[in-house]
């Protein structure tokens, strides 16, 4: 039971992320935005669980350090900065309905990369998966949203960030317990960004409402939301903790609907069922929940 509500609420967080870049960005410009929520998140999970090299031995820390320095930054400066610029260019549905192929991305490099065994089900999952995807790109002008290929790219290429992160993280940094890994990443992307962010400071005061979206980014989405993902994963494991995405595309649309009044066209509804249908086959969801 307790998993399952950590489950929800971070399907919650996370789909709000989407939304509250649109509340943010048009004040604080997105090269601060994505920066100070990496950087708000890096300060308060230092502050609480100290260094991520903590618990490493003095021999290993280079390796570790290596690793935490590369895969963090593939996994939170640059797909935040995807993803961010996709929310600008669509709304905050959409770009969570890309975000849900992360996991057909890991999928396909688990398979392609690391040759690991492609049952059929796993096969049909990803097509169905990739063929919901195709779907989102050809039907992304029906309805009120008029949304360009270059959104899609954009989130694609977010979403196989986050695909390639998590298979190097299950390689490279699988001795690190959830606290290490949330911080790492935190810090390393918070450090690559932090110049890009200093050239792009705002020139006037934001408004209460943005400052408070960046807080709710830094410390509740990020911070608080990798640590319970971290600690789902290692509760429940990694195919289960992945199919978090099958909840965050709803959330956000619902958030796009509350704070901007978003409506999710028929080419969104059914996309994403295609794809979440992808996904859990993809993932052995069956199997495992059954």
């Amino acid at each position: 039971m307790h998993s399952a509500i950590e489950f929800m609420l971070l399907g919650l967080v996370w789909g709000a992320s989407f939304a509250l870049y649109r509340v943010a960005i048009p004040e604080f410009g997105l090269a601060a935005t994505v920066s100070l929520r990496l950087l708000l998140a890096a300060t308060a999970l230092c502050l609480v669980f100290g260094s991520p090299l903590r618990s490493v031995a003095p021999l290993d820390r280079r390796r570790t350090l290596g690793w935490l320095a590369l895969i963090g930054a593939g996994t939170t400066a640059l797909p935040f900065t995807l993803f961010a610029e996709t929310v600008m260019r669509s709304s905050a549905g959409f770009a969570a309905v890309l975000n849900a192929s992360s996991p057909l991305f890991s999928a396909l490099l688990a398979v392609c990369v690391w040759h690991e065994a492609l049952s059929r089900s796993k096969a049909v999952g990803l097509m169905l998966g990739f063929a919901g995807v195709a779907l989102l790109a050809s039907l992304r002008e029906l309805g009120p949203l008029r949304i360009g290929i270059d959104a899609v790219l954009l989130g694609l290429a977010g979403a196989a960030c986050y695909g390639l992160g998590v298979q190097l993280a299950r390689r490279k940094l699988g001795e690190l317990n959830a606290s290490s890994v949330a911080t790492g990443f935190s810090v390393a992307g918070a450090l690559l960004l932090l110049p890009w962010a200093l050239a792009s400071l705002p020139v006037a005061l934001p408004s209460w409402p943005a400052i408070a979206a960046i807080l709710v980014l830094g410390l509740v989405s990020t911070a608080l939301g990798n640590v319970m993902y971290f600690r789902l994963l290692g509760r429940i494991g990694a195919t289960p903790a992945l199919s978090v995405t099958f909840v965050i595309p709803p959330f956000a649309m619902l958030w796009g609907h509350l704070l901007f009044e978003e409506v999710p066209t028929p080419a969104m509804l059914a996309s994403t069922a295609v794809i979440l249908v992808g996904t859990a086959l993809t993932l052995g969801w069956r199997r495992t929940s059954g």
